[in-house]
Parts: structure tokens; C-alpha cells; sequence
């Protein structure tokens, strides 16, 4: 499964910058509705736009890596093993 890191990256912006970081002001900033922007950081979308992912990688000045982690589904990684 793929895992957003954007919840990370806001609270990390915050203690950066000592400002509040809401869906909001983040929506202002990049672009992106606030519905998408919970959706994403929840792990509640099935899919991600690059459009998307560029906007929020250059407003945080951080790679996909930062932004989204590979987390192996532990059903496969037990198939596999059998």
C-alpha cells in the first residue's frame, strides 16, 4: 500500500515555521481543495493527480519520498512466504 506523509509534512512545517498549517491556508497556498487535501492525508483516495503531487512537493520543497511511503501489505508479504 502506498502511505501519505502529509500530515508529517504539515506538523513539520508548523514546528518550522510556528504557524498553523490547516487545510485551509494550505489550500490557499497550493491550490488544492481542502476536501482533497483530508482525502490525501488520510488515505482515504485511490488515486493521486502528478499535477497534485507537484503542487504540494514544491510548496514543501520536499521529493515524492517525503510526501508518500511504499508500506508492503502484510496479506502478500505472507502469501509470498507460504
Amino acid at each position: 500500500m502506498i502511505r501519505s506523509k502529509l500530515k508529517l509534512l504539515i506538523a513539520q512545517h508548523e514546528i518550522k515555521t510556528g504557524e498553523r498549517l490547516t487545510y485551509e491556508v494550505l489550500e490557499a497556498r497550493v491550490g488544492l481543495s481542502k476536501n482533497a487535501l483530508s482525502r490525501l492525508a488520510t488515505g482515504k483516495t485511490d488515486r493521486i493527480e502528478f499535477a497534485t503531487l507537484d503542487k504540494l512537493c514544491r510548496y514543501f520543497e520536499c521529493t515524492l519520498g517525503d510526501l508518500l511511503e511504499y508500506v508492503p501489505d502484510e496479506k502478500a508479504v505472507k502469501s509470498k512466504k507460504k
